[in-house]
């Protein structure tokens, strides 16, 4: 099986994620996903209050003049996205050298998806396919992503283990 790495991230969190294939698919019922790290972006939570409390509201020109609205912050925003998509991307190289892995899987909104694109070194990623999936599953848990990623064809199928028990979520062990 070739080896695959998942990235999932949106403004606060990138989470490297791999697909690992079980010694026994017998017990273990196949393939499933494990979460090595997480790497939280620290201005990414903040209020833009708290990021930019030293102006507000509205200005006026000359007195008796016309207000008008100051700066929305709005490319400074941009730029903090920037930042931590470098970052990211950055992280991406590492784990996917790491993993030695042969496809990357990358899940992010559009709008970081745009920023992560041109940060990666396409020269480090090289033999590395990359999927793009520009939505939102951060806050997906491990099961729930494998489930949703590989209704989609992008991971596998996790088997309920032959040498184990089956029982719904939920249901009491006797």
């Amino acid at each position: 099986m070739t080896k695959t790495c998942i990235v999932i991230a949106d403004g606060i969190r990138a989470r490297f994620i791999s697909v690992d294939a079980p010694t026994d698919v017998d017990l273990d019922g196949g393939p499933r996903l494990v979460e090595h790290r997480d790497l939280v972006n620290p201005e990414g939570d903040l209020p833009e209050r708290e990021l930019h409390s030293d102006r507000s509201g509205r200005a006026h020109g000359a007195p008796g003049g016309s207000a008008h609205g100051l700066d929305d912050h709005h490319g400074q925003r941009a730029e903090r996205s920037r930042r931590f998509a470098q970052r990211v991307a950055e992280a991406i190289e590492h784990f996917v050298v790491e993993q030695e892995a042969r496809h990357l899987l990358l899940v992010a909104p559009p709008r970081l998806l745009g920023y992560l694109r041109p940060a990666m070194d396409r020269k480090r990623l090289a033999g590395v396919s990359v999927t793009d999936i520009g939505e939102d599953l951060s806050r997906m848990p491990l099961q729930e992503l494998q489930e949703v990623l590989a209704a989609r064809g992008l991971v596998p199928v996790k088997q309920v283990p032959r040498g184990a028990v089956f029982r719904p979520r939920g249901q009491p062990v006797d």
